[in-house]
């Protein structure tokens, strides 16, 4: 193994062993999320929405793929809490109760996730966590909940520290597992405000780290910006991983080149692969790009070390990632507004110009066959080539 990637393997195992032990997210989760493609629409956020979310990830084939979460975002609330003070959802979009939902959801297979936020509202203005986090930590709990989102909104980002510490005591306390997931970082950031991500990884599982998503290249293409800038993914390990933000895959904002980039990148990063769109009406593109099975293997590879860029010329782009087998997994990228051929040298991997290895295309699933020095591909406009490559 070479020195560059033996380097990322340290790191990465060494800060394995200082994440949150709850024995949870030991490979990027998987699932869906409603928040992308349906917001705060109050009159389609029903228990009769996610009931149908949970069944068509499993007849789409998305479950069998790895998708296993459904999660409940923002807006699910009634108005205020009971008479007791515990939470409750809105009885008429939710009748049977959140609980009934959860065993719904199990009752598939699938795990159960929620959306609350530590200010004393949500950032779509229904009641917040402050003044009841171990309460609501044990209602979670009561629900069967398997993992929980806490926004920021309406917080002191100068108390986030502690509260985040705080709530990730509490749920642990319960003794029901659940992935802890914080928005901490993006709060900080996104306001100049400096974030220790080392403790991050030891209070949380999964944390936000920058602006929402959109459905745009030039959104995603940000994003990743800001990871490579702020050298992110010397944090990322098994049990605590950055989350750059859930798919747009599907939801019609971008071509299948650009999609299927942002897949390829997001694995890349061993980022959380939560989709976004309306399960129920993707097209057979969407799903093909959303179950790509190789594609996927690399996000949920075992090693857990996120990806990093190696090579940038102009708008042309290398990124690679070790994987638990030996081999590299590689993304050529293309940023540029027209075709390019990029070519990912074994300079940039740290092998010896001399080393035979052989090459899989990943979204062909095609072995492309034994090379020696480098590899190029032509790559489109907006688009990535994904890439194992193994010395034989």
């Amino acid at each position: 193994m070479n020195i560059k990637i033996t380097l990322l393997c340290i790191t990465a195992l060494l800060c394995a062993s200082h994440a949150l032990e709850n024995g949870l997210a030991r490979t990027p989760p998987m699932g869906w999320n409603s928040w992308n493609h349906f917001g705060c629409q109050t009159e389609l956020i029903t228990e009769t929405l996610f009931q149908e979310m949970a069944k068509t990830l499993v007849t789409s084939g998305m479950a069998a793929a790895g998708y296993e979460y459904i999660n409940l975002d923002d807006c699910w609330f009634a108005s205020t809490r009971n008479a007791s003070g515990y939470l409750q959802p809105d009885p008429e979009r939710f009748p049977s109760g959140i609980k009934a939902l959860a065993d719904y959801v199990h009752s598939l297979g699938l795990k159960f996730g929620i959306y609350e936020d530590t200010g004393n509202k949500t950032c779509g203005g229904w009641p917040g966590s402050a003044g009841y986090y171990k309460q609501d930590a044990e209602t979670y709990a009561s629900w069967d909940v398997d993992f929980v989102k806490l926004d920021g909104c309406f917080t002191n980002i100068a108390d986030m520290r502690e509260i985040y510490t705080d709530n990730g005591i509490y749920i642990n306390q319960t003794g029901r597992p659940m992935v802890y997931y914080c928005s901490w970082p993006t709060y900080a950031t996104i306001n100049n405000i400096s974030v220790d991500f080392n403790y991050i990884g030891t209070i949380c599982n999964v944390w936000r780290e920058w602006y929402d998503i959109e459905d745009s290249w030039e959104s995603w293409t940000r994003i990743l910006d800001f990871q490579i800038e702020a050298n992110l993914n010397q944090f990322s390990g098994p049990g605590k991983w950055n989350d750059p933000d859930m798919l747009e895959i599907g939801n019609g904002g971008q071509t299948a080149d650009e999609y299927r980039a942002l897949f390829s990148i997001w694995a890349i990063l061993a980022a959380p692969l939560i989709a976004g769109n309306d399960l129920r009406n993707m097209t057979a593109e969407t799903l093909a790009i959303l179950t790509a099975a190789e594609v996927i293997a690399v996000d949920q590879d075992p090693l857990g070390i996120q990806g990093a860029r190696v090579s940038q010329v102009d708008q042309l782009e290398v990124y690679t990632r070790p994987l638990v087998d030996g081999s590299l997994a590689v993304v050529l990228f293309n940023r540029s507004p027209s075709a390019g051929l990029i070519t990912v040298y074994w300079d940039d991997l740290n092998w010896e110009s001399n080393v035979q290895a052989d090459v899989r295309d990943l979204w062909a699933q095609q072995d492309l066959g034994t090379f020696t020095g480098s590899y190029s591909a032509n790559v489109n406009s907006h688009a990535a080539v994904m890439l194992k490559i193994k010395q034989q």
